[in-house]
């Protein structure tokens, strides 16, 4: 089995979601229990198989005037979420009075908040859970390999495709895979493989895209996260260590997808949400510290309105065999390749192989419980206390890297007299490890995907950029102009955080 991905793993939708392994609670709405059954259990299979990656947080969901929740039918909404979903006894929602309400988060809005409800969702790291998928897989005997642009099919004498033609984007190399079956995945660009075979006919990709952004947890300082509806659409807020991050939006897109930038009018509307929701706090764009944007592939046929687009998953496969599987949601990754793997047996009509990745642990992710986490930060706390690393960056390296932190602090060990400070020597390091474990092969790999401080660390992209530029310009043998390439693309995308779009 091999995975090949046109620029690096992650680098587009995955590492632009809402960072939230949902349980499916918004689908009730639609009264689509199949789905809210399945997000559920699969948000349950994913936070054991990754536990270093996937955390519960307590969502705090306020009831607003106006809005289509009231107390009856969220507590109707959230019984049926918890037995659907498979939710444990202790997870299970509460519900609370307006009083109670402000009491436990005075920041909302007295007018329009009535009461909330408390239910868990899962927060991750959607790039590193990616990441750490694909390390699996390739621990397991698949081959990997990213920055390798499919850009033909080949075809047998009865033009049935028997695999793809693929061009190596960093040594400029074309190469040939021979494949039984090939599994079109490519998301939002899935039309631009399908084109490749033969023109798209009935269903097809409609983009939708949304934006988040991020502030100083100091200026948005809520005391949970929360997921609250303005004007009929769900917006959450999602604290993350200093930050918070808030989103989502949705509109249709047309434009580059390869570049996509956050508007200054959809900045402006996600401010017009948290003022009505937050109305003492005076925030605006100039408080903003980063911001992303993506697009997700929803499926539509001639003459579909918007609001009937799919967002559920389909698969479907053309005359010549390519297989295509679009649409879904992070939640339900494993699932999806699960129904494809499927579809594959009942289609050479064997016998159904029963899938055992709902036990996989991932890479790094060598816990059975929140205790086993905090053991091995005291523990490498104090193998490594000669580094001079606090309990607090041994954490982070845990919950980014899990199982497979100690590689880092060997790395850390070995440079320890190459640098004067300790924070360029940690991100040498971390650089150092992206490269030779995790296959990164720009700066943008490394802040952005490896590591998420180009979303909640500006500062640190800023202060430990050359560093880092040396260390992958040593391990990966840049030369001198592609080592400022680097180094520029990395200043249009910290500038790209920070400034918004004009219409």
């Amino acid at each position: 089995m091999a995975l090949i991905e046109r620029k690096d793993f992650a680098s587009g939708t995955s590492s632009r979601s809402g960072k939230l392994i949902h349980g499916g609670l918004k689908y009730l709405q639609k009264l689509d229990f199949p789905v809210v059954r399945e997000t559920g259990q699969e948000r349950a299979i994913v936070y054991n198989n990754a536990r270093h990656l996937v955390y519960p947080i307590n969502m705090n969901f306020p009831i607003v005037k106006k809005e289509s929740y009231n107390l009856a039918t969220l507590k109707a909404g959230l019984t049926v979420y918890d037995r659907l979903a498979g939710v444990e006894k202790p997870e299970r929602h509460k519900l609370y009075t307006k009083r109670q309400t402000l009491k436990r988060e005075p920041l909302f809005n007295p007018k329009t908040v009535k009461g909330s409800g408390i239910y868990v969702e899962y927060r991750t790291d959607d790039s590193r859970l990616t990441m750490e998928a694909a390390k699996t897989a390739a621990e397991k005997g698949a081959s990997i390999l990213n920055y390798a642009e499919m850009t033909d099919v080949l075809k047998d004498e009865n033009n049935r495709i028997k695999g793809v033609v693929a061009r190596d984007r960093i040594g400029e190399q074309s190469f040939t895979i021979q494949a039984t079956h090939v599994v079109n995945a490519a998301g939002p660009w899935v039309d631009k493989v399908r084109e490749k075979d033969r023109p798209v006919t009935g269903k097809y990709m409609v983009l939708a895209k949304g934006i988040h952004i991020v502030f100083d947890y100091d200026k948005l300082p809520v005391a949970s996260s929360t997921y609250f509806q303005h004007k009929g659409r769900m917006i959450a807020v999602i604290p993350r260590g200093d930050k918070t991050f808030v989103g989502s939006t949705e509109s249709l897109y047309h434009d580059n997808m390869d570049d996509i930038h956050v508007k200054r009018a959809e900045a402006d509307y996600l401010l017009d949400c948290l003022h009505a929701i937050f109305p003492s706090l005076d925030l605006g764009v100039d408080d903003v510290t980063s911001s992303w944007a993506g697009v997700r592939p929803l499926i539509g046929k001639d003459g579909d309105k918007p609001s009937e687009l799919s967002r559920h998953d389909e698969i479907f496969e053309s005359d010549s065999g390519l297989i295509t599987i679009a649409g879904g949601k992070l939640t339900g990754y494993r699932k999806m390749a699960e129904r494809v793997m499927q579809y594959i047996e009942k289609r050479e009509k064997q016998k159904p192989t029963p899938s055992n990745t709902d036990r996989v642990k991932f890479s790094g992710g060598n816990f059975t419980s929140k205790k086993d986490m905090t053991a091995l930060i005291d523990q490498l706390h104090e193998q490594y206390s000669h580094l001079r690393l606090t309990k607090e960056i041994i954490q982070a390296y845990v919950t980014r890297y899990g199982s497979n932190t100690e590689k880092i602090l060997k790395i850390i060990k070995d440079f320890d007299d190459l640098y004067n400070d300790d924070e360029q020597r940690n991100v040498a390091a971390e650089a150092r490890y992206a490269v030779e474990y995790e296959m990164a092969a720009s700066l943008a790999d490394f802040y952005d995907r490896r590591t998420s401080y180009l979303l909640f660390d500006l500062d640190k992209v800023r202060r430990t950029m050359e560093t880092a530029a040396d260390e992958m310009q040593s391990a990966l043998e840049w030369d001198f102009e592609t080592r400022q390439k680097q180094v520029g693309n990395m200043e249009y995308l910290i500038e790209k955080a920070l400034t918004f779009q004009q219409e």
